[in-house]
């Protein structure tokens, strides 16, 4: 079955809108409350813009190290939310958002494994010339929704569900998630500077680093939810799995 983008944007949006108050709390708890923390208690590496590649390596590696136990506990948080939403976004899903909480915690190491494993064949991927990565992660991004939707729990056979139900899609993927990134990021790019601006001007050049933060977090909550609406969508389509969903369809 070949991708349709139209359709894939549709659906997502459909979904949201069907699912929106599930995905609002999952996302608010998981999501945009660590993503807040992070930004407003660790923030980003700070950089002034003019360093080579081995000064930048040298900020980022000192930023991971000090901050190491705050980033692995925020990406654990973020990657449970993105489960959970995948559960309740699911066509065969009929339970309520403590139900799914709870399936998505025992699902939840099975998860994380998956993720590793896409993970190591991702970055052996970008070592061949950067797109092959690209390519792999596209024909695996299905994983979170086969685990939620999907009784099996051998994360090799989720690799290979995810695999055959991309066949013959991987590109059409990457250049569908690529228009969306590419918006996405500079949207929210756009958003952020202009609150710098706003907040500067309002506070003679002091700013209101909450303010800040509030945005990056909301702005990314954003992002991730429209990503992974867009995933459940695109396992719908692919996988053709739409008989309890099809007035989300229509």
């Amino acid at each position: 079955m070949k991708l349709n983008y139209m359709q894939c944007w549709n659906g997502a949006m459909a979904l949201f809108g069907a699912h929106k108050e599930a995905i609002v709390a999952i996302a608010g708890v998981f999501v945009f409350l660590p993503t807040l923390l992070m930004a407003q208690f660790v923030g980003e590496p700070l950089l002034n813009g003019n360093e080579d590649l081995d000064a930048m390596m040298a900020v980022y590696s000192a930023y991971f190290s000090e901050n190491l136990i705050a980033i692995v506990t925020s990406n654990l948080f973020i990657s449970f939310g993105v489960l959970a939403i995948c559960f309740a976004l699911t066509p065969s899903d009929n339970f309520t958002v403590a139900e799914n909480l709870r399936r998505t915690f025992k699902a939840f190491v099975v998860f994380i494994i998956v993720n590793l494993l896409a993970g190591f064949a991702f970055f052996g991927g970008l070592m061949l010339f950067i797109i092959p990565g690209f390519y792999i992660f596209c024909r695996l991004i299905l994983v979170p929704v086969f685990v939620a939707d999907t009784p099996e729990r051998n994360p090799l056979e989720i690799l290979k569900n995810s695999w055959a139900a991309t066949k013959g899609n991987g590109f059409s993927i990457m250049m569908f998630l690529l228009i969306i990134y590419v918006v996405g990021i500079v949207t929210i790019g756009v958003l952020q500077a202009v609150t710098g601006v706003v907040t500067g001007l309002a506070t003679s050049g002091a700013g209101w680093p909450l303010i800040g933060s509030l945005v990056a977090a909301l702005t990314g909550t954003i992002f991730q939810i429209l990503l992974t609406t867009v995933t459940v969508s695109i396992y719908i389509e692919l996988t053709g799995k739409k008989q309890n969903v099809e007035e989300i369809f229509s």
